[in-house]
């Protein structure tokens, strides 16, 4: 970040899209003088702000396939909780055991989808973030990567999505997210899944069927809740990253010189 060469007011050095405006630095990226109405973010003058963020498409169809599939896979949730409750005690034999592989099978396929649609959505931001001088400090495909490694993927992914959203509005808008709540529900839904896995498999002896019921239950409703507090985030985030994109496209105000610069 350079300032321009300080002098005296003949000498001093005056933008080229204000020319009754001193400078106050030149752009690290084109080196171009800029007054304080054009000078961007981390010392780049407003039009290179602009070109850099073209250079990445924005990330609202994303955002949107992203919500939807979030909501469908919450809906798919919800739908094996009611056959678990309503449905599956009501069959027996073979029709009972192939209702319940479709429905795991269909909560599977709209898990995945929605996994992927989120983690094309959270590319895609992080390369507009950096695109806009607000780097997260890690490539697209890293910030991808820590929701697929496992161990990792137990803290990782919450670290990204508060990390996105700091650069987007600090602190103060981190705090006001349901993030460790999403986060929270998310690691005990994925303890639970474990569990109920466990239990199925009969690898976890002496449990009754009641206590099975229930983890089933209890896992289901995490699932939902992850969905639509998800759904939440992608809205929030993506909402402030859309003020921050089109503030660079908003027309310039007209300067108007003071009583002094007029004289």
């Amino acid at each position: 970040m350079l300032n321009a060469a300080e002098g005296d007011v003949a000498s001093q050095p005056m933008c080229p899209q204000h020319p009754e405006r001193e400078a106050v630095r030149t752009c690290e990226r084109c080196g171009r003088y800029a007054c304080a109405a054009c000078e961007g973010d981390e010392g780049r003058c407003r039009e290179c702000a602009r070109l850099s963020a073209l250079e990445v498409p924005d990330s609202r169809a994303r955002a949107r396939r992203a919500t939807v599939t979030q909501y469908v896979s919450g809906g798919t949730s919800l739908l094996g909780l009611l056959f678990n409750l309503l449905l599956y005690p009501e069959l027996k034999g073979e029709p009972q055991e192939v209702a319940a592989s479709g429905v795991v099978l269909l909560g599977f396929i709209v898990s995945i989808t929605a996994q992927v649609c989120l983690l094309m959505w959270v590319h895609r931001v992080v390369r507009q973030l950096a695109a806009l001088g607000a780097d997260l400090g890690m490539t697209p495909a890293r910030a991808v990567w820590m929701w697929l490694i496992p161990v990792i993927n137990w803290w990782k992914p919450y670290h990204v999505m508060r990390d996105i959203a700091e650069r987007l509005g600090g602190v103060p808008f981190v705090a006001a997210l349901p993030l460790q709540l999403w986060w929270g529900v998310n690691v005990v839904g994925r303890i639970l899944e474990r569990a109920e896995g466990k239990l199925l498999d009969g690898k976890l002896g002496g449990v009754d069927s009641t206590t099975t019921e229930v983890v089933s239950l209890l896992s289901s409703v995490c699932s939902v809740a992850v969905a639509f507090l998800c759904v939440q985030l992608i809205k929030e985030l993506q909402t402030r990253l859309n003020q921050r994109r089109e503030g660079l496209f908003e027309p310039e105000a007209p300067v108007v010189q003071d009583e002094a610069a007029a004289a």
